[in-house]
């Protein structure tokens, strides 16, 4: 991976700055099947949503499974979740392995333990586990004949046999403009529950920690998708 998406660059501060969290995400997150294996009870979430539109001329030239890729390659591969990523491979994924009960993926599923090994132009197999801790549980890519169209990308992450689980979704929507250009939306939407208790997650003592932690990695993720 280039050092241009490890370090930080003016677009990364300034999508810091720009970049929106608000609590809530899209209600299909939550009734989807991702939702369903990591949260097998249906018990209380936490959720929150981190957004930012951009002309669509920044992603001119790319499908939204490549765009979906190079977000994907900006979070776990940028320096933001460096720490992480290093806890993770030196054993640290034992603690906690992303594993649901009855989920099975792609008979194709790989596992990633290195930036390098992450795809730039298509997003893993279902099934596949990066760093030991999270899990492809499923993707979409929209058709490009749709006037508006959405993609997304799902990654489990802990289990539902344990008292933390939660699931990430980086999603692209474009959007067209009557007489503008069109634009595009990058979302990094996000739930964690206790699977096992019906109450609050051990997390939700850490919410500022979170916060920042959270637009960090979005800001990382967008960078690798302009200065690719």
């Amino acid at each position: 991976m280039s050092s241009q998406w490890r370090l930080p660059r003016l677009s990364f501060f300034q999508s810091l700055l720009q970049s929106q969290f608000t609590l809530p995400v899209r209600p299909e997150f939550l009734i989807s099947s991702s939702f369903h294996f990591v949260n097998p009870r249906h018990h209380i979430t936490a959720t929150d949503n981190i957004t930012q539109v951009f002309p669509e001329a920044v992603v001119a030239g790319l499908s939204d499974e490549e765009a979906l890729a190079l977000f994907t390659q900006g979070f776990f591969g940028g320096f933001v979740f460096g720490f992480e990523r290093s806890i993770l491979r030196m054993g640290g994924w034992n603690v906690l392995p992303a594993r649901f009960t009855g989920f099975q993926g792609d008979q194709h599923a790989s596992q990633i333990w290195n930036t390098s090994e992450l795809p730039q132009s298509r997003l893993l197999p279902v099934g596949s586990s990066l760093f030991g801790s999270f899990k492809v549980m499923d993707k979409q890519i929209a058709p490009e004949s749709s006037d508006q169209r959405a993609s997304y990308v799902d990654y489990g992450f802990g289990s539902d046999e344990f008292t933390f689980a939660g699931c990430h979704r980086f999603q692209i929507t474009r959007t067209p403009r009557i007489g503008a250009e069109p634009l595009v939306h990058f979302e990094l939407q996000h739930f964690r529950c206790n699977p096992q208790k019906n109450e609050p997650s051990l997390a939700e003592y850490g919410a500022w920690f979170h916060y920042l932690y959270a637009k960090a990695l979005f800001a990382n993720a967008v960078q690798c998708i302009l200065l690719r």
